[in-house]
């Protein structure tokens, strides 16, 4: 299993170019954790304002670790540029209601790879996985 921290919450700056690089958006998955990282108890183990924990069932770490991927431009391969912080987002807004109660709840929840996988979306293509 493995368990993915989601931003809950835009982080936003000033100006545009490090807004894009350098700033959560709501989706982005912030870390790919071992499913060790959170035994699912949020009172003992409390989540941090602004984000969701997402244990993924039937997956593991090196399967989804692609998503913590930042959109970079390596056109000069000495100095590449970071153009968004994450390359992949969870479309919280559009996963089924009943998931998005629970998440609201209690920004925790135990899924299959199936059951997020048409959620999680390439910012760049715009396609979902």
């Amino acid at each position: 299993m493995a368990v993915l921290l989601i931003m809950g919450e835009n982080h936003t700056h000033a100006d545009p170019d490090v807004d894009a690089a350098g700033c959560y958006k709501i989706g982005d998955i912030v870390t790919v954790n071992e499913d060790t990282a959170h035994d699912g108890d949020i009172v003992r183990n409390p989540i941090a304002p602004g984000c969701y924990v997402m244990k993924i069932v039937g997956v593991t770490r090196s399967q989804v670790e692609k998503y913590v991927q930042s959109h970079v431009d390596d056109t000069a391969p000495r100095h590449p540029t970071v153009l968004r912080r994450r390359l992949y987002r969870v479309r919280v807004a559009d996963v089924p209601q009943a998931i998005k109660t629970v998440l609201q709840r209690d920004r925790y929840i135990e899924l299959t790879w199936a059951q997020i996988r048409g959620y999680v979306r390439n910012k760049v293509t715009g396609l979902d996985e």
